[in-house]
């Protein structure tokens, strides 16, 4: 019978450093012009958040087809990543994330051109929001597997939560740019379609960046490593299952994941119907909220020296259970922003935390597989999430759908509270005789 192998990736207590890492960072060229490719595509991507609902609800005017719509756009999450993983410990990491770039740019661009021929319809724009996905899921996977080579181990927290401030930054801004090109476009269906546009730029741009990176992505491997694909997922899916803290987390993000996809579309529908607020307005006080995720992105590195990931992890849980209670007794605008706010503002922090201690936990030639195994499940419920929550709020209305992830989300923290209680942390592992281990 096997053994779980806890003592090697056990929670890693919270330890101060004496000093910043962060001029490291920003000397390390490589690292920086991945970093803002990252940057610019990020900013494609929050403009597309807000795009594909508004824009899916102008062609069809039906929030379950908008969920659908959604749903294929992260569909590849649940079909592709496992595949996805093995390829990209086999490739090249920086062509793979190249590829998907300009893949993606061209997928994006068909959007503004069918729509100038009149010709854009709704199964286009999930044939290409799947597209987009595909591309997503590529080089998401391959830039989180090659961050443990572009830096040292000990500046990957610190790394990690730069990327972070990148992506809450350019939520902000690309929330803020949508939010004015549907304001400013004669309908809120022409806006999305703009922001289409522009978003299909911001891949190309961040494909040509990397042409720049002079690094490796991954390490050396002899051509007679490799296996079969089978062997291969089957190697990286049981070092992510014997592990039982990283298992404990794949399934609390999965969940939790589940129960947060449609609050978006949810928050977008309650807005616009139940508190009569423009489409274009929502964009710019998403960006405004968003302020709060840069300064929790910068700040999720030092929390995650001096507090524990079970009580970070936790923590956020009852936070979010909280956040979508305020959002599903919101009567105005502001209370809606304040649920909105409290749920991005931990997303940095919590993100940090955890993929650092995966990063960490994972050999080089493993990385791919596991972080997109972790992936497939937890990212890729949220199809079945938005799929789910879209018809939820045509049938039973917003609210119905935040009271519903607010009780999940309680249910959440009372599971982990209670399954944590098991968890190795380093002193009982280093306690353990190896029989017990």
């Amino acid at each position: 019978m096997a053994t779980e192998d806890t003592t090697s990736v056990a929670e890693q207590a919270p330890v101060p450093t004496p000093e910043p890492r962060w001029r490291g960072l920003l000397t390390n060229r490589d690292f920086m012009i991945v970093w803002g490719g990252f940057t610019v595509s990020s900013v494609g991507t929050a403009l597309s958040n807000l795009a594909v609902p508004i824009l899916a609800l102008g062609l069809s005017g039906s929030p379950t087809m908008a969920g659908l719509v959604g749903a294929a756009r992260l569909a590849p999450y649940l079909l592709l990543n496992l595949l996805a993983g093995v390829f990209i410990d086999r490739w090249d990491r920086r062509r793979v994330m190249i590829v998907a770039d300009l893949g993606r740019f061209a997928a994006l661009a068909t959007i503004p051109v069918a729509y100038a021929f009149d010709s854009l319809t709704i199964a286009h724009l999930a044939a290409v929001a799947f597209l987009e996905g595909v591309g997503h899921v590529f080089s998401a996977v391959s830039h989180l597997s090659a961050l443990s080579q572009l830096v040292p181990q000990e500046q990957l927290a610190s790394a990690n939560a730069l990327n972070e401030v990148a992506d809450s930054a350019a939520g902000v801004g690309g929330s803020a740019l949508s939010g004015a090109l549907i304001g400013l476009a004669r309908n809120s269906t022409l806006g999305a379609v703009y922001s289409y546009a522009v978003d299909a730029v911001t891949y190309l741009l961040s494909g040509a960046s990397l042409l720049f990176v002079r690094k490796p992505f991954q390490e050396e491997r002899p051509a007679d490593e490799q296996h079969s694909v089978m062997a291969d997922l089957k190697e990286g899916m049981s070092f992510l299952w014997r592990q039982r803290l990283l298992r404990l987390l794949m399934v609390m993000v999965t969940l939790i994941n589940f129960l947060q996809a449609p609050l978006n579309l949810a928050t977008i529908v309650l807005a616009t119907e139940d508190l009569d607020i423009n489409a274009g307005l929502i964009g710019l006080i998403l960006a405004a909220v968003g302020l709060g995720t840069v300064v929790s992105a910068f700040a999720a590195s030092w929390l995650r020296e001096r507090i524990s990931l079970r009580i970070m992890a936790l923590g956020s849980v009852a936070l979010w259970a909280v956040a979508a209670a305020m959002m599903a007794a919101a009567t105005s605008i502001a209370l809606l922003a304040a649920g909105v706010l409290i749920t991005n503002l931990l997303w940095p922090i919590f993100a940090v935390s955890l993929v650092t201690y995966r990063l960490s936990a994972t050999p080089d030639h493993l990385q791919g597989r596991v972080n997109s195994a972790f992936r497939t499940l937890s990212f890729g419920v949220e199809p079945l999430g938005l799929a789910i929550g879209g018809a939820l709020i045509a049938s039973q209305g917003p609210r119905f759908l935040f009271w519903g992830a607010a009780v999940g989300l309680f249910a959440i923290f009372l599971g982990g509270v209670v399954t944590w209680r098991g968890t190795l942390t380093p002193e009982t592992a280093a306690a353990a005789s190896p029989e017990e281990a």
